[in-house]
């Protein structure tokens, strides 16, 4: 069953990103993939909480590092975060994407999500819980480890922000959970969020009928 949502974005990484050509979010994408769900379309109005700051990929960039705050019809969730720094979106620009459920470590970090985002500090909050993400993305999905001083991606420029993204890395070590990938279908960035409980109800009840249907099989045999 394909389910049509509402999305638009913000340039993040601007054009030099183009330029590193690693594209390890495709990486994280293969790792992680389950389930091809159908597709979206997406507008980002905002990126809040967050925080502009420089960050190392393929060179030195200026970027808003944060919650990309979206503005659905009937999307899963009304946020997201990147997953890609090889391309580049525009605020209030409309995006196509396909929805797959995704397996993996970005999914820990992602449920992390509500119960971090609380209090004071928020915007480097955001933009910690950002950093945290790129450096899953494009680093631990490479098999390198948790760095941000090292690897295909760097981050020193904030100390707090720092803090916060290297609580997040230690809080999700070795741990995985269930997320949505939203893989970009005409170059934009590849995009993440928490699905919903009722998405994986549904989609672990479909899992156990297919299971009870093969154990039929193989007896009737």
């Amino acid at each position: 069953m394909q389910k049509r949502y509402g999305l638009g974005i913000f340039t993040v990484g601007l054009a030099t990103a183009l330029l590193s050509g690693a594209f390890a979010n495709a990486t994280l994408f293969n790792n992680d993939k389950l389930t091809l769900l159908g597709t979206v379309t997406l507008k980002i109005t905002q990126v809040s909480p967050g925080i502009t700051t420089q960050i190392i990929y393929g060179g030195t960039l200026n970027v808003n590092a944060g919650q990309y705050v979206l503005n659905p019809t009937t999307a899963p969730k009304n946020w997201a975060f990147c997953v890609d720094l090889d391309r580049v979106v525009h605020l209030n620009q409309t995006y196509t994407y396909e929805l797959w459920l995704a397996y993996g470590r970005a999914g820990a970090l992602l449920n992390l999500r509500d119960s971090f985002l609380t209090g004071s500090n928020l915007n480097k909050k955001g933009a910690g819980f950002q950093i945290a993400l790129w450096e899953i993305a494009h680093d631990h999905s490479l098999g390198n480890a948790d760095n941000l001083n090292g690897g295909a991606f760097k981050y020193t420029a904030d100390s707090t922000v720092v803090s916060y993204a290297n609580s997040l890395l230690s809080a999700t070590a070795g741990q995985a959970g269930y997320y949505y990938f939203l893989r970009s279908t005409n170059g934009a960035q590849n995009l993440a969020m928490v699905p919903e409980p009722a998405s994986l109800i549904a989609l672990a009840t479909g899992f156990v009928g297919l299971i009870a249907r093969r154990r039929q099989k193989e007896r009737d045999k």
